[in-house]
């Protein structure tokens, strides 16, 4: 912390939260002045004051709230000798400069690193505060307010995924530095932080190899497959048990003789180059694979994380295989993933509007796009707001309206998906409803394990919901008409998840949409007969250019 930093009131949120001020530490309010601190610093965005007043006073009249918030405001801001908050867009913020917190602090730093890009802190600063940053978020905040304890709980588990890749890329750091034993504290702590890890155990079995120690190597091994066989009853991946068998030969092999082009997990993982783009709503986490003539964007539905679909053998192949003949480029919507957390229901628009955002970011000027379940209607909002940046639509399980109607029956009723929207959140832990979305693979283990690490990380409930009340509200219906691009909609006959009937409406109301049947049940594009959708795909994706040559 420098002489600026000192000067300003300082937050923090790990561990017990205290607010301090020249070093002596503050009595306000207490927890409800750390609350509203807290959710200033870390929403980063104007609160109108009566969702703020709701937020703390959760049980009294709104305006006895309003009330209550001015005095505490008042009262905080006298004791710390200056204005604190100001007003923006009818709502309020913290002033430029009032405080220095943490957390945010952190934030702002891991995001950097994660990006690769420059953190703005000295390395044993960013070493320190990474460390504080392992302590509970917000340890011990509640004061009998339900929305606020929600809210804790989404911020505590949004912080511990962005800690996880923070703690992965300062251990690389660490390992380039020559710091080899800090890097194994780091990636301990990692694991203490997610004990489930796969490139977590690989990676710490890959320091254990380079300092040749074949017995730690062996009991890393052995700890992973304990840990993943005594809470999801699986065995270790064939990517981590290949890299396992790599490791432990290096580690059992003299230096000189030590192969570097061995294929681990932990260097299929870094082949992700991660970059964010900036949306109107927050930064979008987004990769490019390849360098082909054309460019696909894969657009996923309502949950995706592309680090851990990266770790998914089969789905990575396939985009490996596609990566070959043509530019693909990841992303996570924002709400889910590495992408920044929704503060209001997500729409096809904003989704739409991501996707802009990295064609922008990655200087690509047209691109085809691949959208897939809820996926399409934000593709088929894109191809229809910004017709120049879309070459053409392959749409696989997807649908034009998210919930039923008189006059769309292949969707559920509003309230029956708002039922079926809190059954997942419930099961949010584990491999929530995975007999809908992939029926082949619901008694396969390494899918169970794969798709619950997959929901855990991707999103948080509340976020979660914002996404999928998004989904339920969209309709598209009315912009199929006007899809000037060539489109190709794939759909299987037996898709649980979104009904075969949907894919039917979409080619039928879509000029010259060609409309592909597959067998099979599973709503995942990359299961069952993955080979026959890649091969559709690329084939519809390079017909002009082949016409053009003929």
């Amino acid at each position: 912390m420098n002489d600026t930093t000192a000067a300003r009131l300082q937050l923090k949120l790990f561990g017990p939260p205290t607010l301090a001020q020249h070093g002596q530490v503050l009595r306000p309010a207490l927890k409800r002045s750390h609350g509203m601190f807290a959710f200033l610093a870390l929403e980063a965005r104007s609160v109108p004051r009566e969702v703020l007043a709701e937020l703390l006073w959760p049980d009294v009249d709104a305006a006895v709230g309003r009330t209550r918030l001015r005095r505490l405001i008042y009262q905080i801001e006298k004791q710390c000798g200056g204005a604190l908050m100001a007003s923006h867009d009818g709502g309020l913020v913290l002033a430029v400069d009032a405080l220095w917190c943490d957390a945010v602090e952190f934030r702002r730093a891991a995001r950097a690193l994660v990006a690769k890009s420059a953190p703005g802190l000295p390395f044993a600063a960013l070493v320190r505060l990474t460390h504080s940053a392992c302590q509970p978020l917000l340890e011990g905040l509640s004061f009998g307010s339900d929305m606020f304890d929600e809210w804790v709980q989404a911020q505590r588990l949004e912080h511990a995924h962005l800690l996880s890749r923070m703690l992965t890329r300062l251990a690389e750091q660490q390992r380039e530095r020559g710091d080899v034993d800090d890097a194994v504290d780091t990636v301990e702590r990692r694991l203490r932080l997610d004990p489930y890890s796969e490139p977590a155990y690989v990676q710490r079995m890959s320091l254990a190899a380079e300092a040749r120690d074949a017995t730690t190597v062996e009991a890393t091994f052995i700890r992973c497959a304990d840990a993943l066989r005594h809470e999801f009853g699986c065995k270790p991946s064939r990517a981590t048990e290949a890299a396992y068998l790599a490791l432990r030969e290096q580690a059992q092999s003299p230096p000189a003789a030590a192969r570097e082009d061995r294929p681990t997990l932990a260097r299929v993982a870094a082949a992700l180059d991660i970059r964010f783009a900036s949306s109107s709503g927050g930064a979008v986490a987004y990769a490019t694979l390849g360098r082909g003539r054309e460019t696909i964007v894969v657009m996923p539905g309502f949950v995706s994380h592309i680090e851990i679909a990266w770790e998914h053998e089969g789905l990575r192949h396939l985009l490996e295989r596609l990566a070959e003949r043509h530019t693909v480029v990841v992303f996570d919507r924002r709400g889910v993933g590495l992408s920044e957390r929704l503060t209001q229901a997500g729409t096809v628009e904003a989704a739409a509007a991501d996707v802009r955002s990295i064609l922008d970011a990655a200087g690509i000027e047209r691109a085809w796009l691949f959208g897939s379940s809820e996926g399409g209607p934000a593709a088929i909002t894109l191809a229809v707001s910004s017709p120049s940046r879309v070459s053409g639509l392959v749409l696989f399980g997807s649908m034009a309206k998210g919930s039923r109607a008189d006059d769309y029956p292949w969707a559920l009723k509003r309230e029956a998906f708002d039922r079926w929207m809190e059954r997942l959140v419930r099961g949010w832990g584990g491999p929530a409803d995975i007999e809908t979305f992939s029926p082949p693979d619901k008694d396969d283990a390494a899918s169970r394990a794969w798709w619950s690490r997959m929901l855990r990380h991707a999103a948080s409930p509340a976020s979660l919901r914002m996404v999928l009340e998004g989904l339920r509200d969209a309709d598209v219906r009315a912009l199929l008409q006007r899809v000037r691009q060539p489109t190709l909609v794939l759909h299987r006959r037996g898709d649980r998840a979104v009904r075969f009937e949907a894919g039917e409406h979409l080619a039928t109301h879509i000029a010259g949409a060609r409309f592909v049947a597959l067998e099979g049940t599973s709503h995942w594009w990359w299961a069952e007969d993955s080979d026959r959708v890649l091969a559709e795909l690329t084939a519809f994706v390079e017909a002009p250019r082949v016409a053009k040559l003929a």
